[in-house]
């Protein structure tokens, strides 16, 4: 087997239990807990907020280390919350602050897994970058499509059940990552202190004219399109349609199936050359898609907007994360893909506490397009001020 082939093993064995996370950790907290909108925006935020102080650590120590040897510690260390909510859970012993804490522990180690994984990325991907990230990206909604899938048999199997499927899994994944072969560690550049290192990665994305607008409409993308579907989704589905585990994960499945589906198209193509102006278009129809979804649609068509505002989303976060992985430095690469992270993964803990405080003052289908709104808004400064609409690919 190709090392491609053990690295998206890796990938898939450690996102088929987030996946899973996606689904059981709000249904824990709305529907086995019966909180509302606002403490359910806090604990979607915890689960993110880890990130926001650890990961561009976590890139510095990927670039310093051997990244396979932080994916085997990650996975194992990930393990341990899912044994530990699940021995809360058959001791009947799960309260909102256990969940916060299995939250904020999974943040941790996302935040060193992923910068990680991301390094290692071009070195797998023997000069095809684009079409790498879009076979890691589409692997990686169909794992999550297979982890939505398992953890909506919540209702039935229950969620002790699920947690330690989620475990078994990850711990697997270990011996994917072992097959993966070791990795040529770069010597910390001489006088550089951990911090200044740090601080040199995100420097090289601020002052890049590539990567910097790339870099703002992510972190519009995950402050209000993400917050939106972790916090705002949820709660649709609970009180506008009635639902559970089962109709929460299938209107996760729905945006997956988009993303899925558009990545396909797009490999078929051959990728995209215009990456930036293709990244800002998607932002509209996707705005389009998502506000069409606010006006109280039957299921069904709630669930064929989520698909093609998932379709929308392939193209902004791959051609986003295409954009970074072409300009980073092989030298810092894992911290500049940690900047990426910090604002995919960073900006939802925010945008998560504001949704959920919106969707308690106007409701869930009105905070969408607040939502909506918020991304047009920044996507019509870039195009104003940046040189996003020209850019085109490196390779």
């Amino acid at each position: 087997m190709s090392q491609r082939f053990w690295y998206l093993a890796g990938v898939g064995t450690f996102i088929v239990p987030m996946g899973m996370q996606t689904i059981l950790f709000p249904w824990l907290v709305v529907v086995q807990l019966h909180e509302g909108a606002e403490r359910l925006g806090l604990a979607q935020m915890c689960t993110q907020l880890p990130a926001i102080f650890l990961i561009l650590f976590g890139g510095v120590l990927a670039d310093r280390m051997d990244a396979r040897k932080i994916l085997l510690l990650g996975h194992l260390l990930a393990a341990l919350p899912m044994l530990g909510l699940a021995l809360a859970l058959s001791l009947d012993g799960l309260s909102y602050s256990i969940l916060i804490v299995y939250a904020l522990l999974m943040g941790v180690v996302t935040a060193f897994v992923q910068p990680a994984r991301d390094g290692l990325l071009n070195r797998v991907a023997g000069g095809e970058v684009q079409k790498t990230v879009m076979f890691t990206m589409g692997l990686t909604f169909l794992a999550q499509l297979l982890g939505y899938f398992l953890a909506s048999q919540a209702d039935d199997a229950g969620p002790v059940m699920i947690l330690l499927v989620q475990a078994v899994i990850v711990l697997v994944g270990m011996l994917t990552i072992w097959k993966l072969a070791p990795g040529v560690v770069l010597a910390a550049l001489p006088g550089q202190s951990t911090r200044q290192q740090l601080f040199a990665g995100l420097r090289l994305v601020l002052d890049s004219d590539r990567m910097f607008p790339a870099l703002i409409i992510l972190l519009a993308v995950a402050f209000f399109f993400g917050g939106s579907f972790s916090v705002l989704n949820p709660l649709i589905v609970r009180d506008i349609y009635q639902g559970g585990a089962n109709e929460i994960s299938m209107t996760f499945a729905a945006f997956g199936s988009g993303t899925i589906t558009m990545l396909v198209l797009l490999i078929v193509r051959g990728g995209i050359v215009r990456q930036g102006r293709a990244m800002l278009l998607s932002m509209l129809t996707g705005g389009l898609t998502l506000g069409v979804g606010a006006f109280h649609l039957p299921f069904m068509g709630y669930l064929a907007a989520l698909f093609f505002w998932g379709m929308s989303g392939g193209v902004a976060m791959s051609m986003g994360r295409t954009i970074m992985q072409e300009a980073a430095p092989e030298n810092a690469r894992s911290r500049v893909m940690s900047v990426f992270s910090l604002a995919t993964l960073g900006g939802m803990p925010f945008g998560a506490l504001l949704m959920g405080y919106c969707a308690g003052a106007f409701g869930p289908l009105a905070s969408l397009l607040i939502s909506v709104a918020g991304v047009w808004v920044t996507s019509v400064g870039i195009v104003w001020h940046g040189r996003l609409w020209g850019l085109t690919t490196q390779q």
